[in-house]
Protein backbone atom coordinates (compact mmCIF):
# COMPACT_ATOMS: atom_id res chain seq x y z
CA UNK A 1 0.00 0.00 0.00
CA UNK A 2 1.62 3.62 -1.18
CA UNK A 3 0.85 6.37 1.29
CA UNK A 4 -0.27 9.40 -0.44
CA UNK A 5 0.16 12.83 1.28
CA UNK A 6 -0.83 14.77 -1.56
CA UNK A 7 -2.25 17.82 -0.49
CA UNK A 8 -0.91 17.99 2.70
CA UNK A 9 2.01 20.89 4.27
CA UNK A 10 4.66 19.06 6.04
CA UNK A 11 7.05 20.92 8.66
CA UNK A 12 10.21 18.90 9.77
CA UNK A 13 12.41 20.65 12.13
CA UNK A 14 16.03 19.47 12.11
CA UNK A 15 15.73 18.57 8.45
CA UNK A 16 19.27 19.12 7.37
CA UNK A 17 20.90 16.11 8.11
CA UNK A 18 20.33 12.37 9.75
CA UNK A 19 16.81 11.43 10.88
CA UNK A 20 14.94 14.84 9.96
CA UNK A 21 16.28 14.69 6.46
CA UNK A 22 15.25 10.91 5.79
CA UNK A 23 12.01 11.90 7.25
CA UNK A 24 11.86 15.48 4.81
CA UNK A 25 12.28 12.99 1.89
CA UNK A 26 10.03 10.18 2.67
CA UNK A 27 7.36 12.79 3.35
CA UNK A 28 8.05 14.56 -0.39
CA UNK A 29 7.87 11.35 -1.98
CA UNK A 30 4.58 10.41 -0.37
CA UNK A 31 3.14 13.66 -2.27
CA UNK A 32 3.32 16.18 1.16
CA UNK A 33 4.79 19.91 0.26
CA UNK A 34 7.52 20.36 2.83
CA UNK A 35 9.09 23.07 4.82
CA UNK A 36 12.12 22.11 6.61
CA UNK A 37 13.75 24.36 9.24
CA UNK A 38 16.98 23.69 10.91
CA UNK A 39 19.48 25.92 12.69
CA UNK A 40 21.76 24.75 9.48
CA UNK A 41 20.27 26.52 6.47
CA UNK A 42 22.40 25.42 3.86
CA UNK A 43 21.32 21.87 4.79
CA UNK A 44 18.09 22.67 5.14
CA UNK A 45 18.82 24.10 1.67
CA UNK A 46 20.09 20.72 0.68
CA UNK A 47 17.62 19.10 1.97
CA UNK A 48 14.68 20.71 -0.21
CA UNK A 49 16.42 20.93 -3.31
CA UNK A 50 17.17 16.49 -3.42
CA UNK A 51 13.23 16.23 -2.26
CA UNK A 52 12.48 17.99 -5.85
CA UNK A 53 11.36 21.36 -3.98
CA UNK A 54 9.37 22.65 -1.05
CA UNK A 55 10.72 25.65 2.01
CA UNK A 56 13.37 26.05 3.59
CA UNK A 57 13.90 27.93 6.68
CA UNK A 58 16.50 28.87 9.37
CA UNK A 59 15.30 28.85 12.78
CA UNK A 60 17.40 28.43 16.54
CA UNK A 61 14.46 26.54 18.43
CA UNK A 62 17.05 27.54 21.63
CA UNK A 63 15.65 31.43 21.26
CA UNK A 64 12.23 31.54 21.64
CA UNK A 65 12.10 34.96 19.89
CA UNK A 66 12.89 33.15 16.22
CA UNK A 67 10.07 30.38 16.51
CA UNK A 68 6.62 33.11 15.87
CA UNK A 69 8.81 34.38 13.15
CA UNK A 70 9.38 31.11 11.50
CA UNK A 71 6.01 30.41 12.31
CA UNK A 72 5.16 33.80 9.95
CA UNK A 73 7.19 32.71 7.47
CA UNK A 74 5.67 29.18 6.76
CA UNK A 75 1.93 30.42 6.91
CA UNK A 76 2.61 32.97 4.44
CA UNK A 77 4.44 30.43 1.84
CA UNK A 78 2.36 27.26 2.34
CA UNK A 79 -0.84 28.71 4.20
CA UNK A 80 -0.70 26.04 7.14
CA UNK A 81 0.39 22.93 8.43
CA UNK A 82 -0.89 19.71 8.08
CA UNK A 83 2.08 17.50 9.95
CA UNK A 84 4.25 18.64 12.06
CA UNK A 85 7.35 16.24 12.81
CA UNK A 86 9.49 17.63 15.56
CA UNK A 87 12.79 15.93 15.25
CA UNK A 88 15.28 19.01 16.18
CA UNK A 89 17.33 18.32 19.18
CA UNK A 90 20.98 18.32 20.68
CA UNK A 91 22.80 15.30 21.68
CA UNK A 92 24.63 15.07 24.69
CA UNK A 93 26.88 12.05 25.91
CA UNK A 94 27.55 10.49 29.17
CA UNK A 95 29.27 12.39 31.69
CA UNK A 96 28.65 12.47 35.41
CA UNK A 97 26.30 14.86 36.49
CA UNK A 98 28.82 16.81 38.46
CA UNK A 99 30.07 17.14 34.89
CA UNK A 100 27.18 18.73 33.24
CA UNK A 101 26.95 22.15 34.00
CA UNK A 102 23.91 24.25 34.35
CA UNK A 103 24.50 26.36 31.01
CA UNK A 104 24.56 22.72 29.27
CA UNK A 105 21.99 21.38 30.76
CA UNK A 106 19.74 24.40 29.66
CA UNK A 107 20.80 24.30 26.84
CA UNK A 108 19.91 20.85 26.13
CA UNK A 109 16.67 20.83 27.34
CA UNK A 110 16.11 24.36 25.76
CA UNK A 111 16.62 22.96 22.65
CA UNK A 112 14.89 19.50 22.99
CA UNK A 113 11.81 20.26 25.56
CA UNK A 114 11.36 23.88 24.76
CA UNK A 115 12.00 23.71 21.20
CA UNK A 116 9.29 21.59 20.94
CA UNK A 117 6.82 23.20 23.08
CA UNK A 118 7.09 26.16 21.44
CA UNK A 119 6.72 24.73 17.83
CA UNK A 120 3.84 23.00 18.86
CA UNK A 121 2.49 25.95 20.38
CA UNK A 122 2.59 28.09 17.24
CA UNK A 123 1.07 25.34 15.13
CA UNK A 124 -1.89 23.39 16.79
CA UNK A 125 -4.19 26.64 16.49
CA UNK A 126 -4.20 26.36 13.22
CA UNK A 127 -4.63 22.11 13.23
CA UNK A 128 -7.76 22.95 15.87
CA UNK A 129 -9.02 25.47 12.90
CA UNK A 130 -8.74 22.98 10.22
CA UNK A 131 -10.26 20.38 12.51
CA UNK A 132 -7.26 18.20 11.89
CA UNK A 133 -3.19 16.97 11.83
CA UNK A 134 -0.56 14.78 13.42
CA UNK A 135 2.10 15.68 15.12
CA UNK A 136 4.89 13.51 15.67
CA UNK A 137 7.73 14.22 18.27
CA UNK A 138 10.72 12.82 18.80
CA UNK A 139 11.97 10.94 22.03
CA UNK A 140 14.50 8.54 22.55
CA UNK A 141 15.65 4.70 23.67
CA UNK A 142 17.01 6.76 27.02
CA UNK A 143 14.36 8.33 28.31
CA UNK A 144 13.14 4.66 28.28
CA UNK A 145 15.96 2.99 29.65
CA UNK A 146 18.30 5.76 31.15
CA UNK A 147 21.40 6.96 28.74
CA UNK A 148 23.42 4.43 27.69
CA UNK A 149 26.07 6.54 26.01
CA UNK A 150 23.52 9.56 26.31
CA UNK A 151 23.90 12.51 28.81
CA UNK A 152 21.63 12.88 31.51
CA UNK A 153 20.38 15.85 30.21
CA UNK A 154 19.71 14.49 27.15
CA UNK A 155 17.64 11.55 28.90
CA UNK A 156 15.44 13.69 30.75
CA UNK A 157 15.10 16.02 27.94
CA UNK A 158 13.68 13.00 25.94
CA UNK A 159 11.42 11.74 29.08
CA UNK A 160 9.76 14.95 29.41
CA UNK A 161 9.03 15.07 25.77
CA UNK A 162 6.72 11.93 26.47
CA UNK A 163 4.86 13.43 29.40
CA UNK A 164 4.47 16.51 26.71
CA UNK A 165 3.24 14.13 24.01
CA UNK A 166 0.87 12.18 26.09
CA UNK A 167 -0.55 15.74 27.77
CA UNK A 168 -0.95 17.43 24.44
CA UNK A 169 -2.79 14.70 22.87
CA UNK A 170 -5.37 15.09 25.40
CA UNK A 171 -5.66 18.24 24.10
CA UNK A 172 -5.65 17.70 20.39
CA UNK A 173 -8.02 14.63 20.87
CA UNK A 174 -11.53 16.64 20.27
CA UNK A 175 -10.17 18.07 17.18
CA UNK A 176 -9.14 15.87 15.38
CA UNK A 177 -5.08 16.27 15.82
CA UNK A 178 -3.09 13.07 16.81
CA UNK A 179 -0.40 13.60 18.51
CA UNK A 180 2.37 10.64 18.89
CA UNK A 181 6.15 10.33 19.83
CA UNK A 182 8.97 8.28 18.47
CA UNK A 183 11.76 6.82 20.65
CA UNK A 184 14.63 5.80 18.40
CA UNK A 185 17.43 3.29 19.79
CA UNK A 186 21.28 3.44 18.30
CA UNK A 187 20.70 4.80 14.89
CA UNK A 188 23.79 5.19 12.63
CA UNK A 189 23.96 9.14 12.11
CA UNK A 190 26.52 10.48 11.60
CA UNK A 191 26.94 12.07 15.11
CA UNK A 192 26.32 8.33 16.86
CA UNK A 193 29.20 7.19 14.71
CA UNK A 194 31.49 9.24 15.52
CA UNK A 195 30.64 8.62 19.11
CA UNK A 196 30.72 4.60 19.00
CA UNK A 197 33.10 4.43 16.00
CA UNK A 198 35.19 1.09 16.38
CA UNK A 199 32.48 -0.32 18.82
CA UNK A 200 29.61 -0.76 15.98
CA UNK A 201 29.99 -4.98 16.49
CA UNK A 202 29.88 -5.05 19.89
CA UNK A 203 26.45 -2.23 20.01
CA UNK A 204 24.99 -4.12 17.41
CA UNK A 205 25.65 -7.36 19.76
CA UNK A 206 23.42 -6.46 22.28
CA UNK A 207 20.25 -5.50 19.67
CA UNK A 208 18.10 -8.69 18.91
CA UNK A 209 17.75 -7.94 15.50
CA UNK A 210 21.39 -7.31 15.14
CA UNK A 211 21.92 -4.74 13.64
CA UNK A 212 22.14 -0.53 14.06
CA UNK A 213 19.07 1.66 12.93
CA UNK A 214 19.03 3.39 9.83
CA UNK A 215 17.61 7.13 9.11
CA UNK A 216 15.02 5.47 6.85
CA UNK A 217 13.55 2.87 9.67
CA UNK A 218 12.83 5.59 11.81
CA UNK A 219 11.54 7.64 8.83
CA UNK A 220 9.39 5.08 8.18
CA UNK A 221 7.43 5.12 11.34
CA UNK A 222 6.82 8.62 11.21
CA UNK A 223 5.72 8.32 7.67
CA UNK A 224 3.12 6.00 9.05
CA UNK A 225 1.97 7.82 11.85
CA UNK A 226 2.03 11.32 9.35
CA UNK A 227 -0.94 9.26 7.64
CA UNK A 228 -4.32 8.39 7.91
CA UNK A 229 -3.00 4.56 8.62
CA UNK A 230 -2.56 6.07 11.99
CA UNK A 231 -5.97 8.05 12.67
CA UNK A 232 -6.89 5.63 15.64
CA UNK A 233 -3.40 6.34 17.63
CA UNK A 234 -2.32 9.09 19.61
CA UNK A 235 -0.97 9.66 22.89
CA UNK A 236 1.33 6.79 21.93
CA UNK A 237 5.12 5.77 22.21
CA UNK A 238 6.23 3.87 19.11
CA UNK A 239 9.78 2.48 20.29
CA UNK A 240 12.20 1.95 17.26
CA UNK A 241 15.32 0.09 18.68
CA UNK A 242 15.32 -3.54 16.88
CA UNK A 243 14.07 -5.15 19.85
CA UNK A 244 16.35 -3.08 22.61
CA UNK A 245 13.84 -2.32 24.86
CA UNK A 246 10.09 -3.75 24.40
CA UNK A 247 7.96 -1.80 27.11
Amino acid sequence: MRIDLTGKNALVTGGASGIGRECAWVLARAGARIAVVDINLEGAQQTVHAAGGGVALRCDLGDPEQVPTMRDRVVSEMGGVDILINCAGIISYKRGIGAVSTEEWDLVLDVNLRGTYLVCREFIEGMKQRQGGKIVNFSSLAARVGGIDAGIHYAASKAGLIGFTRTLAKEGGPYGINVNAVAPGIIATEPVLQQIGGREDAYAAQIPLRRLGQPQDVANVVLFLASPLSDYITGAVLDINGGMYMG
